[in-house]
């Protein structure tokens, strides 16, 4: 009796669980059919997964020439304001998602290079906040899901069932309901065809930052990592915003410390150092916060760094 008991039990559990795959598959289908279903859960980070869904779409083994960073990286390129001359690039893509540290920028850029093999230069924008903490190796996302997804075509639908969050998923809905309704202000999650994600508001300088100096360790190995490979790397010190400055470092010292340290870290003849600080962006209002320059600085500001990187191979490019 005991063993037709426990038949019955399991033969119900599949049963229950095959149910709900259905429903649930019937439920994502639904809100693909009415564009509302969000991007695969692999963070469970909007600006993180929904930049996976966008490369995906954008045949991502031809790009040669790829931006890699934090939203400081993300938000501070336009890719469209320079041109193949500029560059050296036909097809360049802005692969940066948001939030990451300099662990987790050199975690993703080896991932993407394990996969991308046309990849002959890497862009990144770093400001002082991305070296706040880097403990770990930096492994934020599973890979072979990742890989199978972007790289070989393979369906999203099992990643939500996998890395199911239920409150993330109804606010990531809600969401995309109300851009698509226009009951937001702004999409903040709106990428240009390249990748980027433009953003502009009153300058806000946020909070004060501290540097790890396990990020300026990362900062070395990936260096290196990208030196082994042959890859090209442009690496962009962030402006300061001068409201950030008045507010947390008001003679400059330590934004100066900063910009030191990173000069020194990076050593190698494959990587082309730009100072923002030699931008000559210092109106408050140029920028949107520490990290971010309102977009309609943003073309200058990406004509200037590949100015400032056309025909230097060694570091030190903005005091060629």
């Amino acid at each position: 009796m005991r063993d037709v008991g426990y038949r019955a039990f399991l033969a119900l559990f599949v049963v229950f669980c095959g149910v709900f795959l259905f429903i649930g598959a019937a439920g994502l289908k639904g809100l693909e059919a009415i564009d509302r279903l969000p991007p695969p859960p692999f963070t469970v980070t909007d600006c993180i997964d929904e930049k996976f869904a966008f490369l995906r779409e954008k045949n991502p083994k031809e790009a040669d020439l790829i931006a890699v960073g934090s939203s400081v990286t993300w938000r501070n390129l336009d890719f469209s304001a320079v041109g193949r001359a500029e560059t050296g690039a036909t097809h360049p893509l802005n692969a940066a998602p948001c939030f990451l540290h300099v662990h987790e920028t050199r975690f993703l850029t080896n991932f993407y290079l394990d996969h991308m093999p046309k990849v002959k230069t890497v862009v990144s924008i770093f400001a002082m906040r991305d070296f706040e903490a880097c403990a770990g190796d930096g492994a934020f996302f599973p890979e072979t899901l990742v890989r199978l997804f972007l790289f070989e075509n393979w369906p999203g639908l099992p990643v939500y069932f996998i890395n199911f969050r239920p409150r993330p998923f109804l606010g990531s809905v809600r969401k995309i309901k109300e851009m698509r309704s226009g009951e937001l202000d702004r999409a903040p999650l709106v990428m240009d065809a390249y990748g980027s994600g433009p953003l502009e508001g009153p300058p806000v300088p946020w909070q004060d930052v501290q540097v790890d100096q396990a990020c300026l360790d990362n900062l070395a190995r990936m260096e290196a990592e990208l030196a082994a490979r042959g890859v090209r790397w442009i690496v962009v010190m962030f402006p300061p915003m001068p409201m950030w400055l008045e507010s947390f470092d008001p003679d400059g010292s330590r934004d100066r410390a900063w910009r030191r340290q990173v000069e020194t870290t990076l050593v190698s003849s494959n990587t082309v150092l730009i100072d923002g600080a030699e931008a000559g962006l210092t109106d408050v209002n140029s920028f949107a916060d520490p990290a971010h320059l309102n977009w309609p600085q943003v073309p200058r500001f990406t004509r200037w760094i590949f100015q400032q990187a056309d025909g230097q191979t060694p570091v030190r490019a903005a005091q060629g």
